[in-house]
Formats: C-alpha cells, sequence, structure tokens
C-alpha cells in the first residue's frame, strides 16, 4: 500500500539535493510544471498525461524521493538520477512536455532539445523507450518569428499564429512502456552511461534517508514533520554554479530563490550536529562575497548580488551556536577564516554605519533588520535599534573568546572592552525604564513601538540584571499567543494578521526569544514557545511565517529557515 502524500506540489517543490531543477504547482496555476532556479524561478514547461486526445489530470503522490502521477490506467514514476538528470517512466497514458518562448529541436527520432534562453540552460530529452514527436514553432521568441516570416517571403505572422508552444510528445511502445530523461546542461551535452530506473531511486532514497537520520531527531509525534522538514532542507540544496561557490540552501524553492545573509546562518546551525561541512557551507557562502569594507551582501543567487541593503548581525551568534554542536572542534583554517570575516563585519557596522561622536550604530532601512516592514520603522531612519548594538556585542565576546583560542591575547582583551563600551552605551541610550526603545541617529528622538523586536535583546543573557532580565521575559510574554510569538504585539493599532513583520510568527524571532530565555534561566516559557512552534509546524508546514492568530501558513510555503529552526527546537523536545 502506497504512503500518503509528503507534501502537496502546490505548495513544496519536488527537487533535489544540489539540482537546479524542480518541479511544482505553481503560484496561481493548476498545471504540473518543469521549473528551474536559475537567476529566478523559471517555469519552463508544462508536464501532462494524455489518453488519446484528451489531457488527463492525474492524482499525485509526493514522496522526498519520487512522485507518482496516476489515473485509471497510467502509471507515471519521477525521481531524480542526480543533480543534474530526472527520470520518467510511463505506461499506458502519453506524457506531454509542452512550453513557450523555447528554442526546440530534434536531434534524431529519440532525442530532443528545449533551450530555455530566459533561463541560462538547455535540456536534452533522452528517450530509452517509446516514440519522441517534437511539434511547434521553431521558436517563440517574438523577434525570431518576424525574422522568420520576413525571411521566407509571403509567410505572414499571422500564418504562425497558434503554434505558439513547443511540445514533444512521448508515447508508449509496443509493450505499453516509454521511459525517458531529462539532463539540465550549458552549452554541450555529452549522454552519460545510464543505471536502470529502480536503480536510480534506490540510490536516491538511500540518499536522503542517510541526510535525513544525520539531522537531529525529533519524538515520535513530530516524526513526519521531522521528515518533511528534512526533505525541505535536502531539496532546496543547489550545487556550486556562478556566483554559488559552494553547496547552499536557498531559502525555498517557490520563488524565495536566493540566499539572503541573515537566514543562511540559522540553516547552519540546524545542519552542525550531523552536516557539519555543509553547516560551515552555509556561514562560509555569506564570506566568499564579504567586500573589502567588511560587509555582507543582502543576498545573492547564480547571477545578481545585492549590496544595497544588509542583514543583522546575527553571524556571530550563530557561530558560537553552531561551534556547540559539531561533533568535534572545527579546524584550525576555517576558524581563522571565521574570525576574520566575522571581525571585519563588526568593524564595518561600526565604522560605516555609527555617527561621528555616537557609540551606536544604525539601521538604514527595515531591510537591514531584516524586519522589512517593522513598526519600529515608521518614524525614518538612520535608526538606532536596541537588538542591533545587541547582537554586535555578542558578536565581539564569541570574537574574544574565539581570539583566545587562537592565542590572541590582546585582541582578546580589546573586543571584550569594545563589547563592554557599546553595551554601556546601550543601556545608558536605549534603556527607557522598564523596555529597550529605538531611536532616531540625526535628530536623538527616542522611538517607542509595539514590535517584538526590543524584547529580543533578552539575548544578552548574563550582561543583563535580573530584574531587566524578567522584564524582557515579561514583554516577550506580552506577544504570545496560541501558536507562539506574534512580530507585533496583538493589541497595537499596527497590526496586521498577514502584515509580513507587522504581526505573523516568524522562526528567526522565535529561535532569538528561546535562545534568550535560555540565557536567563526562563526554561519553562521557552519551552513553552518552542512546543508551540513545533506543533504549528506539524500542523501548518513550513510557511515563510504564519497567522498569529489562527496559525494559519502564509506567503511561501516551503521555506528553509523555518524548517531548520523546527528542526533544532524539534531536537530540544526530543531530549
Amino acid at each position: 500500500m502506497s504512503r500518503q502524500s509528503l507534501f502537496d506540489l502546490s505548495e513544496v517543490p519536488f527537487s533535489s539535493f544540489k539540482s537546479w531543477m524542480s518541479i511544482s504547482i505553481p503560484l496561481e496555476s493548476s498545471e504540473l510544471t518543469f521549473r528551474n532556479h536559475h537567476i529566478k524561478a523559471n517555469d519552463l514547461f508544462s508536464l501532462k498525461m494524455k489518453v488519446g486526445d484528451t489531457y488527463s489530470k492525474p492524482s499525485i503522490n509526493a514522496q522526498a524521493t519520487k512522485l507518482t502521477l496516476k489515473n485509471d490506467k497510467s502509471l507515471v514514476e519521477i525521481c531524480y538520477e542526480g543533480p543534474n538528470t530526472i527520470r520518467f517512466k510511463g505506461n499506458g497514458a502519453s506524457f506531454e512536455l509542452a512550453g513557450e518562448g523555447i528554442h526546440a529541436y530534434l536531434d534524431n527520432d529519440h532525442q530532443a532539445v528545449f533551450s530555455c534562453p530566459t533561463a541560462a540552460r538547455r535540456y536534452q530529452i533522452d528517450l530509452s523507450k517509446g516514440k519522441l514527436e517534437l511539434s511547434g514553432a521553431y521558436t517563440a521568441v517574438e523577434e525570431d518569428l518576424d525574422n522568420l516570416a520576413a525571411h521566407q517571403g509571403g509567410v505572414e505572422q499571422s500564418d504562425l499564429e497558434g503554434r505558439e508552444q513547443q511540445i514533444i510528445l512521448i508515447s508508449a511502445d509496443e509493450n505499453g512502456d516509454w521511459e525517458f530523461a531529462i539532463d539540465e546542461f550549458w552549452s554541450s551535452w555529452i549522454q552519460p552511461s545510464r543505471e536502470s530506473f529502480s536503480t536510480c531511486l534506490e540510490k536516491a532514497e538511500s540518499h536522503f534517508i542517510q541526510f535525513k537520520d544525520s539531522l537531529s531527531q525529533a519524538k515520535p509525534s513530530l516524526s513526519e514533520a521531522h521528515e518533511l522538514a528534512s526533505y525541505i532542507n535536502y531539496s532546496c540544496t543547489v550545487g556550486p554554479t556562478g556566483l554559488i561557490k559552494r553547496p547552499t540552501l536557498f531559502m525555498s524553492k517557490n520563488w524565495m530563490n536566493n540566499v539572503w545573509s541573515w537566514d543562511q546562518c540559522y540553516n547552519a546551525i540546524s545542519l552542525a550536529s550531523g552536516q557539519p561541512k555543509l553547516a560551515m557551507d552555509q556561514m562560509l557562502t555569506l564570506v566568499d562575497h564579504q567586500d573589502e569594507f567588511g560587509a555582507y551582501p543582502d543576498c545573492f543567487n547564480d547571477v545578481h548580488i545585492q549590496y544595497n541593503f544588509s542583514k543583522p548581525p546575527v553571524h556571530g551568534l550563530a557561530y558560537s551556536e553552531i561551534l556547540k554542536r559539531l561533533g568535534s572542534p572545527l579546524d584550525n583554517t576555517t576558524n581563522k577564516t571565521m574570525y576574520r570575516s566575522l571581525s571585519a563585519q563588526v568593524n564595518w557596522w561600526l565604522k560605516y554605519r555609527r555617527k561621528e561622536n555616537q557609540e551606536l550604530p544604525y539601521y538604514l532601512h527595515g531591510n537591514d533588520s531584516g524586519w522589512d516592514n517593522s513598526t519600529m520603522f515608521s518614524n525614518g531612519v538612520p535608526l538606532q535599534a536596541p537588538d542591533l548594538s545587541s547582537l554586535l556585542i555578542i558578536q565581539m565576546d564569541v570574537l574574544s573568546k574565539c581570539a583566545l583560542e587562537l592565542d590572541k591575547h590582546d585582541e582578546s582583551k580589546t573586543w571584550s572592552e569594545r563589547a563592554d563600551t557599546l553595551f554601556k552605551a546601550l543601556m545608558n541610550e536605549l534603556w527607557i525604564e522598564d523596555h529597550f526603545a529605538a531611536k532616531l541617529a540625526n535628530c536623538g528622538t527616542i522611538i517607542e513601538s509595539q514590535s517584538l523586536i526590543p524584547w529580543l535583546c533578552i539575548i544578552l543573557g548574563d550582561r543583563l540584571s535580573k530584574e531587566k532580565q524578567t522584564q524582557l521575559k515579561n514583554g516577550l510574554e506580552k506577544h504570545l499567543t496560541k501558536w507562539g510569538l506574534a512580530t507585533e504585539q496583538m493589541d497595537s493599532p499596527q497590526y496586521i494578521k498577514d502584515g509580513y513583520w507587522r504581526g505573523p510568527i516568524w522562526a528567526p524571532s522565535t529561535f532569538l526569544a528561546i535562545t534568550g530565555l535560555d540565557k536567563c534561566g526562563f526554561t519553562d516559557l521557552a519551552n513553552t514557545i518552542a512546543e508551540r512552534y513545533c506543533e504549528l509546524c506539524k500542523e501548518s508546514g513550513f510557511a515563510e511565517n504564519y497567522n498569529a492568530q489562527t496559525g494559519e501558513p502564509l506567503r511561501d510555503k516551503a521555506y528553509t529557515w523555518t524548517s531548520s529552526v523546527f528542526l533544532i527546537l524539534a531536537d530540544r523536545l526530543n531530549k
């Protein structure tokens, strides 16, 4: 008896480790679609079962390593042979691949190519069983159609209308079977030797199970959610290409096809115990693009990179959390690399994001904080936010410890002193009676908000007095709902249920709150928040964020920092 589908293809794409390809039902579509993720999410061509001249909508069973499409008389199975190849096997119904804007051509009667210029790749369709037919215009690129019409003389553009789609139809052989592979390539295709479909599937299953089992485990009631979380992280990993220099987790293979430089930190922490090299790759992929001033990029993919914004310096905190989870000490070379990089990042914030004769650094946009539209930014920028200084203090404390391990005793002392100085300024300037506030750097105006951000400064732990720890804990509790921590207080006039950072529950804020509560000894509340978050993920999947009142999943439904924080917290609850 087949297993119930692990995920819904309209929410979670079918992909594999290091692959840039996926199959899913994109937003606002009902069709199964072959996609790639170079530059951005590209919907390339539809995949349809066809009985005679009629399209047949199949039932779909999606597992981590196999898709099964089924109707009354036909069965199609799909698996990954490797990062660059997807295998298809079927019987009964024909199978159609149809796209627009594709340069399609036949190599011979069992091989054809879909060249997709806007997606920067070509796809070789290599038939091993059955029959292959290609139909449709030579190209659907408008200017090429104009050229074709002009060269042929007397051929009107209207004569080519209705032939925009390029279609490859795969039909059965005399035994009723067909089988083919799709290979992704750039300029030149070399036909690989192929193993059987069943062997490919066995190897794919073995590889995924090995990955899943290497990660921290969950209690039985969360086992299915753990499998899906593991799959999302596994399938969102892309291989080195262009600006991506090492295996890297994208945030999603829906449409958030980028690395964002604070999102990546949570992915790294979740991988540290079972996949240490992959974990460090998530940190080092940021180091690969740190600029000469010390800034990490806001985001990047294989082609584009963005420095117009930054992201909050959670990197020192993340690095310390990774080191706690590694099964063996980090090698000296990588430790030195991270020390230099984290040092440069702190110095960038304190040199290029601080006013003359002022101690506190500032954000220039909500995006810089990671909380794009938080109400804390409602009065403008530059904004001296308490979370920014808190994270830099933690990072300098981490650097002080790392410097000692590297026998840099003078530097260790300097980092500690710099952290103390910034902490003193933070408390003097932004602690207002029983809470933190923000301040406009240009005029000194104190900014109050009902955002969750100021309460997350509880991550400062034992640098805070017990009284202040308790006051911050009490502030966090004002945001606690049945499902977790709302990012804007529920009674705030600016609360919006689907307001991005103005209400919904998010993974990173959950992690930071729990980390801070643990540091201050409020373990019961930390466990409560962890339990609610894990139940939320179990109930609603691994969305970008969630309605804080109902738990409804919002935005991208397969987001890696959400699955990563689940894996971290599920491990906590399993101990």
